[in-house]
């Protein structure tokens, strides 16, 4: 059952995205030549794609339980910063990058208490944790640049591995992590149960409040760990990262498969989906587009993505009555 589900789901979203993908980088060969497939250009779409690529996988979760997580990128700047100051002021690498990830967890079980216990709407609960964590930024740096960073912390990210950059490899084998937990882990498994039918999954034994707050914290860990590989890789932590990313994370996360409405979403479609989104927002800048125009395509992806889904499931619907 499990394998004829996973084959499906390849069939379908997934499938359609590769061949968008590929048709998108055939054009682009044929139109840009060597400037579009040069290793710099590649290692470009790709290097700023890990963090994109764990934002919104910790985004999937959060949806895939009905819900949406606007903090991830001011999450992202705070933890940043607390890591590079600690790193700054002599403290051990690992101890300010667990300190970071600490932080990333710690806000996304906060958001998730509130949501799952208080019962705030997420939209409110996580619009007031990004205000928050935004402020947080500017009140521990005055929007100065935090600089000055032991090799030992910038070489988590710039380092590589069989050729590989750190920090792809390492969000790739995160995400890789996150979709076989997905599947086997009960609690994270038992998402898609929750964010289909809350009260069917309290009934048969799934504790929803516990399953909430994990998925979550999931969410806010994802941005530490993007947090800690942004600041190794840049060379500093500044309060103006991560603004706009929850966008692009619940844009890749909904081209990808995952619906607003919750007990839908897939890893591998998440992961197609910021490909595609890194790679349309490439093919804009290559034809003399605006990089500022880049927030405004990932809005445009999104809806036409949420609007694609919902004639979808109009014609389900119809068909099935």
């Amino acid at each position: 059952m499990k394998l004829s589900r996973f084959k499906l789901k390849i069939g379908n979203r997934e499938l359609t995205l590769i061949i968008t993908i590929a048709l998108i980088y055939v054009f682009m060969c044929f139109a840009k030549g060597e400037l579009f497939y040069a290793r710099s250009n590649i290692e470009a779409i790709f290097s700023n794609l890990s963090y994109d690529l764990l934002l919104a996988c910790g985004m999937t979760f959060v949806i895939i339980l009905g819900g949406v997580d606007l903090s991830v990128g001011a999450v992202l700047a705070l933890s940043g910063i607390i890591a590079t100051l600690m790193a700054q002021s002599g403290i051990p690498t690992g101890v300010a990058v667990l300190a970071a990830l600490a932080f990333g967890l710690a806000i996304g079980c906060f958001n998730g208490l509130l949501i799952a216990k208080v019962h705030v709407a997420p939209f409110v609960a996580t619009l007031g944790s990004m205000s928050i964590c935004r402020g947080m930024c500017y009140v521990l740096t005055s929007g100065y640049f935090v600089a000055n960073l032991p090799e030992a912390y910038l070489n988590i990210a710039r380092g590589s591995f069989l050729f590989i950059p750190n920090k792809i490899l390492i969000s790739v084998l995160i995400m890789v992590a996150l979709a076989i937990l997905s599947v086997n882990f009960r609690p994270l498994k038992s998402m898609y149960y929750v964010g289909a039918n809350g009260r069917a999954a309290f009934l048969s034994g799934i504790s929803s409040d516990l399953v909430k707050i994990i998925g979550y914290g999931i969410s806010g860990l994802m941005a530490g760990i993007a947090a800690v590989l942004m600041t190794g890789s840049l060379g500093m932590g500044h309060a103006s990262y991560g603004l706009s990313f929850e966008m692009k994370a619940i844009s890749a996360a909904v081209i990808g498969g995952a619906n607003m409405a919750g007990g839908e979403g897939s890893f591998l479609g998440t992961a197609l989906g910021v490909i595609l989104v890194a790679l349309v927002n490439n093919v804009f800048i290559m034809f003399n587009g605006s990089p500022n125009w880049s927030g405004a395509i990932s809005g445009i992806m999104l809806i036409v993505a949420v609007a694609i889904d919902v004639i979808r499931n109009k014609i389900r619907e119809r068909r099935t009555a």
